[in-house]
């Protein structure tokens, strides 16, 4: 005899959304290597773990064999010949793209692009769930 499938009853778990993880150490850019204080790493959350997270993204190259979903697309721009208003454009297109992959960022405000010889500098505001900041990459 079979049993009455209508009439079974199962245990249910409700599944509870998880925050996503917004902290990370403190990171030393120049240096290349976290900050301690006394041997320890520097936990740093919200705003703090945003702009770390920001420089972190835009100074890692995107789709190499180990970042494929991290990183920003702007590398690729590097010793090109296309024209300055393009290459500005698409990075400010790339940037916004990659950061707005993360969940606590809102929105990010204008993006200015200068060229100094070899160097890049990207400069934008953000609006993030903690607050907002002025970034300098």
């Amino acid at each position: 005899m079979l049993p009455d499938i209508a009439k079974l009853e199962f245990e249910t778990e409700e599944m509870v959304e998880q925050e996503p993880v917004n902290n990370t150490f403190k990171w030393n850019f120049e240096a290349g290597d976290f900050e301690t204080i006394d041997g320890r790493l520097i936990a740093i959350d919200k705003i703090d773990y945003i702009k770390t997270w920001i420089e972190k993204v835009l100074r890692t190259r995107k789709d190499l064999e180990i970042y494929t979903t991290y990183g920003s697309e702007h590398h690729d721009l590097i010793g090109t010949v296309y024209d300055r208003d393009f290459v500005q454009s698409e990075i400010t297109r790339m940037v916004k793209e990659a950061l707005l992959k993360n969940e606590a960022i809102e929105e990010i405000g204008k993006v200015s692009v200068q060229f100094d010889g070899s160097e890049l500098t990207i400069d934008f505001s953000v609006n993030t769930i903690y607050g907002s900041a002025e970034v300098s990459v």
